[in-house]
């Protein structure tokens, strides 16, 4: 049996247009672009046959379930293995100046690769996209196990879905705000395979 996964990104946070790394020190709303990417997303996937939803517990991704949910009218869930990578002492400062103090790090953290994703940020609580690809597969394949749905909807983070992605062995995506990958799950061999950005 196959499931179907689409996975999408956030819209838009004030610390996003900022270029303020977020993490999971943060927890902002989104902006009013953000909102109105949220619908478009919405409008987006409304007839992809999702039936059901599962949310980040974070504000940015909430809000973004909800309103994509406003053109699905599906049960939506938190799921809070869903939530942000930890950035460590990254969080809160702008892409400029983690360029400037880590940049062979600020590389290897937004375009992890297997020789570099085990790379992460000094700091308490700081994950490398290894680290968040084992928490975020076996969450999803645990939702692939329980949800009676066959098409699920997935509203995440940018960190998360890069190192999904490069668990899949999918490198070098653009990840922009709102974006959609779909990723399949196979009960058979119990495993996740991406399929495209949508």
């Amino acid at each position: 049996m196959q499931k179907i996964f689409y996975i999408f990104r956030h819209g838009e946070t004030e610390l996003n247009a900022k270029k303020v790394w977020q993490g999971t020190s943060a927890n902002p709303d989104l902006n009013n672009r953000g909102r109105e990417q949220a619908t478009e997303l919405g409008q987006k996937i409304k007839n992809y046959g999702i039936k059901t939803i599962y949310s980040s517990p974070f504000l940015r991704a909430k809000c973004t379930a909800e309103i994509v949910n406003m053109f699905l009218q599906v049960p939506l869930e938190i799921e809070n293995k869903l939530h942000e990578c930890c950035f460590g002492d990254a969080e809160g400062h702008t892409m400029d100046e983690i360029g400037k103090k880590w940049p062979q790090l600020m590389h290897d953290v937004l375009y992890p690769t297997p020789t570099t994703w085990d790379s992460k940020y000094p700091g308490k609580n700081a994950e490398s996209k290894h680290q968040v690809f084992d928490r975020i597969n076996k969450a999803l394949i645990d939702i692939a196990h329980k949800s009676p749905y066959n098409v699920i909807g997935i509203s995440t983070h940018g960190g998360v879905m890069s190192s999904l992605l490069a668990g899949l062995k999918s490198y070098g995506l653009g990840l922009p705000n709102c974006c959609v990958a779909q990723v399949n799950y196979d009960s058979e061999n119990d495993e996740l395979t991406f399929i495209k950005m949508i």
